[in-house]
C-alpha cells in the first residue's frame, strides 16, 4: 500500500525528500545511535566522524536533522512543534496521519488559532486503524471551536508528517501527532530553513488539500454513548 499497489486504504499519500552535504552526518549519527542503543555490534564514534568531508560554497538554505528518542529526557518534536505554534505571525499547517495530542501541544494549538493564526491539519479520509481514527476525530471539536481548520484527504490515507510555518520554515521527518510517536519512540526530522524545499512543499500542502474535504462542527456530533466512548478512548491513546 506504501507505493499504491493495491487499493486497500485508497490512494496512499506520502512524502519524502533528500539531502546531500553536512545535514547527511546528522542522518548517519542518528542511525549510529539507534543501532548502538541494542546492539552488540557497536559502531565506534571516530568511524562516523572519519567518512565525511565538508562540503563548498553554495548549498540551499539551512537544514538541522535531529532526533527524538524514549532514552533521553528531551521531547523534542513536541517541544519545537509548541514552540513553532506559540511564536507563528501567519499560518502553521502541518500534515499527520493520527492526531492524539498531549496537553501541551493541544493547548498550543489552541492558542495559536484563537489569536488568529492560520493552524491547519490535513488527515487521512481512509483509516488504516479504526480504533486510532476514531480517537483522533474524538480531538475535533475543540480544535474546530478554536479555529483550527481540519481537512480529511478524501481519495485515501495521509502516511505524510510535516509542517510548514509562515514561508520560514519547514519540518519533515516521520514524527505523527501522536504520544508514541512524540514520547516513546525514535523518531527523525529536518528542519529546513531559507530552503527551496519550503516553497515545493507548500505547493504540495495546498494540491493535497484541494482532494480533502472540511471537517465542522455539524460532522464532530456525538450522542451521549458516542462521547463516553471516545472519553474512554483517550485513557488508552498513550497506548495506541
Amino acid at each position: 500500500e506504501y507505493i499504491n499497489i493495491g487499493s486497500k486504504y485508497g490512494h496512499w499519500k506520502d512524502i519524502g525528500f533528500k539531502i546531500t552535504g553536512e545535514g547527511v552526518k546528522s542522518y548517519t549519527y542518528m542511525f549510529m545511535e539507534f543501532w548502538n542503543a541494542f546492539s552488540n555490534d557497536m559502531i565506534p564514534h571516530d568511524l562516523v566522524g572519519e567518512s565525511f568531508e565538508k562540503e563548498g560554497k553554495g548549498g540551499d538554505g539551512y537544514v538541522l536533522p535531529y532526533y527524538d528518542s524514549p532514552m533521553v529526557d528531551e521531547n523534542v518534536s513536541n517541544t519545537f512543534f509548541s514552540e513553532m505554534l506559540y511564536a507563528a505571525s501567519d499560518y502553521v499547517w502541518f500534515y499527520t496521519p493520527y492526531l492524539m495530542l498531549g496537553d501541551s501541544l493541544f493547548d498550543a494549538f489552541i492558542r495559536a488559532a484563537k489569536r488568529g493564526v492560520d493552524v491547519r491539519i490535513i488527515m487521512p479520509g481512509i483509516a488504516d486503524k479504526k480504533v486510532v481514527f476514531r480517537l483522533s476525530r474524538s480531538y475535533y471539536r475543540q480544535l474546530i471551536e478554536a479555529g483550527v481548520k481540519i481537512y480529511e484527504y478524501t481519495p485515501g490515507f495521509v502516511h505524510a508528517k510535516g509542517c510548514i510555518c509562515d514561508d520560514k520554515l519547514a519540518v519533515l521527518g516521520s514524527v505523527n501527532l501522536d504520544y508514541r510517536s512524540l514520547f516513546l519512540h525514535f523518531e527523525c526530522s529536518s528542519i529546513f530553513y531559507d530552503s527551496s524545499i519550503i516553497k515545493t512543499f507548500k505547493a504540495d500542502i495546498l494540491d493535497t488539500q484541494s482532494k480533502c474535504k472540511q471537517r465542522t462542527l455539524e460532522d464532530t456530533k456525538r450522542g451521549f454513548f458516542g462521547r463516553l466512548i471516545d472519553g474512554v478512548l483517550r485513557i488508552f491513546a498513550p497506548l495506541l
